[in-house]
């Protein structure tokens, strides 16, 4: 069971995954980062996060990743949330379909409200 508060951040932007880690880490939360799907995968696996911020920017089609994610068993509860740009609508609603939590748009949200968003994410559980 994972800890109410670890986030993984996959960006493959280190300065984008930096900026929301050090808000997280500022806020109580055990962060990780990885700056490729792969990487996100192998520390998803084993660190089970409570929350997986996943940078559309990453992937070639977000939806096949939050797919690939949410099969791994070892993570069925975890939260995948997908940053994303305002012009990615069609991709957000894919991935949602997928099986992603919510999302987060760049730009719409400075990182103290992607903390507090992600707070309550956990909070429905």
């Amino acid at each position: 069971m994972p800890s109410d508060l670890t986030i993984l951040i996959v960006a493959c932007d280190p300065y984008l995954a930096g900026i929301y880690g050090r808000k997280f880490e500022l806020d109580g939360w055990d962060v990780e980062i990885a700056e490729t799907l792969d990487e996100g995968e192998r520390k998803a696996t084993r660190m089970r996060p409570a929350i997986i911020i996943l940078d559309a920017e990453c992937a070639v089609d977000i939806s096949t990743e939050v797919a690939r994610l949410r099969s791994l068993p070892t993570i069925l509860k975890t939260k995948i949330v997908v940053l994303a740009q305002m012009g990615d609508r069609d991709e957000i609603e894919k991935a949602r379909m997928a099986g992603a939590s919510d999302y987060l748009l760049l730009g719409h949200f400075v990182p103290q409200e992607a903390v507090q968003k992600m707070r309550r994410l956990i909070a429905e559980k």
